[in-house]
């Protein structure tokens, strides 16, 4: 069965209004097909292409400027591949970004990744509870959905309650100063958080009274969605405690910066989107 959250289909790039493009900082490999493309291309646009492929061990990528941007992406943050081809001739990983897709079990689980700010607003501004839709369209809650794959659990369970506590804050940032950091920034932020941790315990507890913990339950449930792929490695206590001390850390993040969707975003771009961090935080690390 094919299942993806109720939002997904409202899912939709920003283009030139996007903050953050996704045409930076990591790796563009481009897949055959769209190499036998870009290779028999005529014209200008043809030759900028090839002239911007690279060959590292094996894998075709697209190389990045001076300014580490994809040299198709033009200064008002829109792609010419996509302006003069159309989106059929963006190579497979353009295409798909920041879509995700899980096999667990005999159920495919996709999503659209938190690296993206338009993906952080649509879990945001989604009301209420969330729920997922099978390929029939049929509203699944969470509780539901880990029934499917072998987890009898109820909503109390899976309940998010923010834990305010100076040796749980120090416990967890031992643990994310252990992980590969993509943005210096990140470092920078997280050695200012654990440098006081009575200070981190006060501004979260002043957030906490004034958070929506109805968003923050979406984030809960959403963190542990993605990584259900781990479910029969890890087991689902050790999901749980990862999606919890994960939101934890963002409501932390988001209490000393005051900005929700971006505290998400940069966690779910650094976190989520390394190979090695998820299997950190889960203890197989």
């Amino acid at each position: 069965m094919e299942i993806r959250p109720a939002f997904y289909d409202a899912f939709a790039c920003l283009a030139r209004d996007c903050r953050h493009t996704c045409c930076q900082g990591w790796e563009i490999d481009v897949d055959d097909d769209t190499l036998a493309l870009y290779r028999h291309l005529d014209g200008p646009l043809g030759d900028e292409l090839r002239g911007a492929l690279r060959q590292v061990d094996g894998q075709w990528a697209i190389r990045f400027n001076e300014k580490g941007l994809c040299p198709l992406l033009r200064a008002d943050g829109l792609c010419r591949v996509i302006l003069e081809l159309g989106e059929d001739a963006l190579c497979d990983i353009c295409a798909l970004h920041p879509r995700f897709f899980l096999d667990v079990g005999e159920h495919e689980l996709s999503g659209v990744g938190l690296c993206c700010e338009a993906a952080v607003a649509l879990l945001l501004d989604t009301p209420g509870e969330l729920t997922f839709l099978s390929e029939n369209d049929d509203p699944i809650t969470l509780c539901q959905l880990l029934k499917l794959l072998g987890e009898t659990v109820g909503p109390d369970e899976l309940r998010y309650a923010p834990r305010v506590d100076e040796d749980y804050y120090r416990a967890i940032f031992r643990r994310y100063e252990r992980c590969e950091a993509i943005d210096s920034q990140w470092t920078q932020d997280l050695s200012a958080l654990a440098a006081d941790p009575a200070e981190a315990v006060r501004l979260a507890q002043f957030y906490v009274n004034q958070m929506d913990g109805a968003a923050f339950q979406r984030l809960f449930d959403y963190i542990l969605y993605r990584q259900l792929e781990e479910l029969e490695r890890c087991g689902l206590p050790a999901l749980v405690r990862y999606a919890r001390e994960s939101v934890d850390f963002i409501l932390l993040w988001a209490a000393a910066a005051r900005d929700l969707p971006e505290r998400i975003r940069r966690w779910s771009a650094e976190i989520e989107y390394s190979t090695e961090n998820p299997a950190l935080l889960l203890g197989r690390g």
